[in-house]
């Protein structure tokens, strides 16, 4: 039984189906979801995810189920694991964003049917896929794509790593404080990043693309955070050292004039709109991954 928990569940086979089937999709009307019932649980704000999830879901041809925790007995009596097992005998399928990585770990324990990470605190490898398959859309190709990424080092990013890690053929140069790189270092233990604590313009000017998150996430308690990382706001002193075709991308919600400016995320550069459009097409190559 397949899960997406982590971009680590993945083979690179695995990724390079669930594009095919993004870019399947685009074009038929064959619906791989027909008749089946996806959980929607959403403990945690969400916009793109949410709504991306739900129409993807229609597309299908599945019925997307919003569930409140607050209306299950869960919150009186009921345990969590308990609660996730019973949830098998109606459900075939959950989308779950949590601010517990372990609630998910536990979720597809007992659930035995797929789970999908909407975001936890640990990682969004939804969004990594998304974004991956939205850089292979724009440049036709991902061999030596070069992305520096400014910033915290957040569950975007942690997905971010794996992917990367596992195609292999993507560079990857994170800018971040080193006392943020030094709490998060057994963590991001991977062989494929170029670490640097201050503006690297040698760097810079092979860059790709440009990506940065908010400095303080959802469940981040450290707003010195964003003291820590002014100096790597992506900015138009920053972008133009890029390459002349070099592109910007976000997650969103952006904190503007913060992680970045406002001319740089409305310019011809920025890529966000399509990045968020991604999401529906991409999550629709994973939907329909785990459904077979």
């Amino acid at each position: 039984m397949k899960s997406l928990l982590n971009i680590s569940d993945l083979k690179k086979q695995d990724i390079i189906d669930i594009f095919n089937f993004a870019d399947e999709l685009k074009s038929n009307s064959t619906q791989p979801l027909k008749n089946m019932n996806v959980g929607m649980i959403f403990e945690k704000y969400s916009t793109r995810t949410r709504i991306s999830f739900h129409t993807a879901i229609n597309n299908l041809g599945g019925e997307p189920i919003k569930i409140d925790f607050d209306e299950m007995n869960i919150k009186r009596i009921e345990s969590f694991e308990d609660t996730f097992e019973i949830l098998s005998c109606y459900l075939d399928m959950i989308v779950y964003r949590t601010d517990s990585h372990k609630k998910l770990e536990i979720a597809s324990k007992y659930f035995s049917k797929p789970v999908i990470n909407a975001l936890s605190d640990f990682s969004h490898p939804c969004q990594a896929i998304s974004d991956i398959y939205t850089l292979k859309e724009h440049f036709g190709f991902l061999n030596n794509i070069s992305i520096s990424w400014f910033g915290d080092m957040n569950n975007v990013l942690y997905s971010l790593c794996e992917i990367t890690n596992i195609l292999g053929n993507i560079k990857l140069n994170i800018f971040t404080d080193d006392q943020i790189y030094k709490e998060k270092k057994n963590i991001f233990n991977f062989d494929n990043l170029n670490i640097f604590f201050d503006i690297n313009r040698k760097v810079i000017s092979d860059t790709d693309c440009f990506m940065t998150d908010v400095y303080t996430s959802m469940n981040d308690k450290d707003n010195s955070k964003e003291e820590k990382l002014k100096k790597f706001q992506v900015n138009s002193n920053l972008i133009n050292l890029g390459k002349k075709d070099s592109i910007f991308m976000h997650c969103l919600p952006a904190n503007i004039n913060l992680e970045v400016t406002s001319d740089i995320i409305k310019s011809k550069k920025s890529i966000v709109k399509k990045q968020a459009y991604n999401r529906y097409v991409a999550q629709k190559g994973i939907l329909k991954w785990l459904s077979i």
